[in-house]
């Protein structure tokens, strides 16, 4: 029967996670202090996760796991090399995508990978969706315990980049939003502004996968952990190919933006022709009435000047009839129009 996993019985290490997979029986969250590696067998699988309010004590997490002395403090530096391995295990350091509350700005969340026998460690300063949400998963007979620690390591790394398809998925919806703005009658130029914030957002997803390169490189490699069976190595490899799946998917999403900001320009042009267009017609039609005054400014004798009064309103009136007759034109044209 599926439910909600049962929690510890304290929570006197909440920032240390741990959840135990069992191929054949309930998976079950346990303290790690009660983590009895020495039970640990090919059909269950144990998941350690530091949270960073104990990031401080990795190095008691690692004792407690009988794992190496893997430097894992100098892993999380950028300038080092992103994958350590010593005896049967291996650290990796990746990046995950953290938006922001208005679903656009992101950066990255630098998070490490440790992997030993039947056990995978994960440590990360910030938190991570879908690390949280695989720990919050309802299914106690997930049978996950089945897969072996590698197995479990890729298919983390594959959640991860499921996140950077979150990522562009939301980024791509702003994207839609902001053109379906553009295309409305009143473009604005304040536009530029929100396409600076996507351009700037989609760099930084560039960035944070091409720092990535050498690790999903290493993956697909088939010096990367030979002992283990070709089907964890189609696993790795699988996991790589979806990386520049993701890579591709980024450079679309900047395209989207250039195609986004040849609109926004064409907008932008086609609103200053039309606001030319109505400064030309009332040019025009200003020219057309000064030249009639100047006409009748001019210094000769004829019947007309001697009108009088009745002469000046009746040219006035004329005048105005030639006006509301052009912006009646103007108006049937199309040409008083303007974005």
């Amino acid at each position: 029967m599926n439910g909600p996993l049962p929690s510890p019985a304290d929570s006197s290490g909440a920032g240390v996670r741990t959840l135990l997979f069992d191929a054949d029986g309930p998976d079950r969250h346990v303290p790690l202090a009660e983590l009895q590696l020495s039970h640990l067998s090919q059909r269950t699988l144990a998941w350690v996760d530091v949270r960073p309010s104990e990031i401080a004590r990795i190095d008691d997490v690692l004792a407690q796991l009988q794992a190496p002395a893997l430097p894992l403090a100098d892993l999380l530096e950028p300038r080092s090399s992103p994958l350590l391995s010593q005896d049967e295990w291996f650290a990796a350091r990746a990046i995950a995508p953290r938006l922001g509350d208005d679903g656009v700005t992101c950066h990255g969340e630098p998070w490490l990978l440790v992997v030993g026998p039947n056990i995978v460690l994960t440590v990360h300063r910030g938190e991570l969706a879908f690390l949280d949400e695989l720990y919050g998963n309802d299914d106690p007979l997930s049978h996950v315990g089945m897969l072996d620690a590698d197995s479990f390591a890729a298919a983390l790394l594959d959640r991860m980049l499921t996140a950077f398809f979150d990522a562009i998925d939301g980024f791509e919806k702003h994207l839609d939003a902001l053109e379906v703005r553009i295309l409305e009658p009143r473009v604005r130029a304040a536009y530029l502004r929100d396409l600076r914030v996507l351009r700037r957002s989609v760099s930084i997803l560039r960035r944070l996968l091409s720092a990535q390169r050498s690790l999903f490189d290493a993956l697909a490699r088939p010096d990367f952990r030979p002992e283990q069976d070709e089907a964890v190595a189609r696993r790795f490899l699988a996991v790589s190919v979806r990386y520049e799946r993701v890579v591709d998917s980024v450079e679309n999403a900047r395209d989207l933006v250039v195609g986004t900001f040849e609109l926004l320009a064409t907008r932008l042009s086609q609103r200053t022709n039309e606001s030319m267009r109505v400064l030309t017609f009332y040019t025009v039609l200003i020219g057309s009435l000064a030249v009639v005054a100047g006409v009748l400014g001019m210094n000769f004798k004829a019947p007309l000047f001697a009108a009088g009064a009745s002469g000046f309103w009746s040219v006035v009136a004329g005048m105005v009839v030639v006006v509301l007759v052009a912006m009646w034109v103007g108006h049937r044209k199309g040409w008083l129009k303007s974005g």
